[in-house]
């Protein structure tokens, strides 16, 4: 197959974001007595909306509002993604070698997504109207709706789409939506048996480094 259309996610995928933004999460819980370390945090939640993860912290605890934790965590995270956030390594160089069209859908807020990919570089690689997130449909990953969503503003067919993510929120979300996905381990948060999880929730591929994405791009 020759993709249409190459579908990434963000987080974990083309920013190395999920361990920083764990770390913020766990370091503001822990001001307020929840104690939930950045491993565990990224075990459970990576591939979730804030808003999700803040309900269920919310529910389990019952110290504090989900929507209070989201209030003392915003300006934390912009902080941190504006001075600390780099690149996936060899993103950049995949990007530029990638011979499909290709997107952007997120679970992240619209204005994370330009942040993100304004701090590390990788804007000029996607047009405004191919940066897709949670807030332009109903229901987030894992619910299809914004794969689908691309899908129908791009004119894609989702048999002719491929899917890229590092969590198996995403993947499960990719088959609910009809498209091939290719989970991706080259963020510095992955544990070493996270393959199994990708498989397991559907992942057609796996890989390790963005060359190896390239290549596994070309063989389906």
């Amino acid at each position: 197959m020759i993709p249409s259309l190459v579908i990434f996610d963000l987080d974990g995928v083309l920013v190395d974001s999920e361990w920083l933004l764990a770390t913020v999460w766990s370091s503001m819980l822990g001001e307020h007595d929840i104690e939930i370390s950045p491993d565990t945090l990224i075990e459970r939640f990576a591939g979730k909306t804030d808003g999700s993860m803040a309900d269920v912290i919310a529910r389990e605890t019952g110290r504090m509002p989900a929507q209070a934790m989201l209030d003392f965590v915003r300006d934390r995270a912009r902080a941190a993604l504006s001075s600390d956030l780099n690149p996936v390594e060899g993103a950049a160089a995949m990007l530029d070698a990638l011979p499909h069209p290709s997107c952007v859908c997120s679970n992240s807020a619209s204005d994370r997504v330009r942040r993100s990919l304004t701090v590390t570089g990788l804007l000029a690689h996607f047009e405004d109207a191919h940066l897709f997130s949670a807030d332009q449909v109903e229901r987030a990953k894992p619910y299809p709706d914004l794969h689908l969503h691309a899908l129908s503003e791009l004119g894609a067919k989702a048999r002719e789409a491929v899917v890229i993510e590092d969590s198996a929120t995403g993947i499960e979300a990719a088959g609910l939506a009809g498209i091939v996905s290719i989970g991706f381990l080259g963020a510095s948060h992955t544990p070493a048996d996270h393959g199994d999880a990708l498989r397991k929730a559907g992942a057609a591929a796996i890989v390790e480094t963005h060359d190896d994405l390239l290549k596994a791009i070309a063989d389906l």
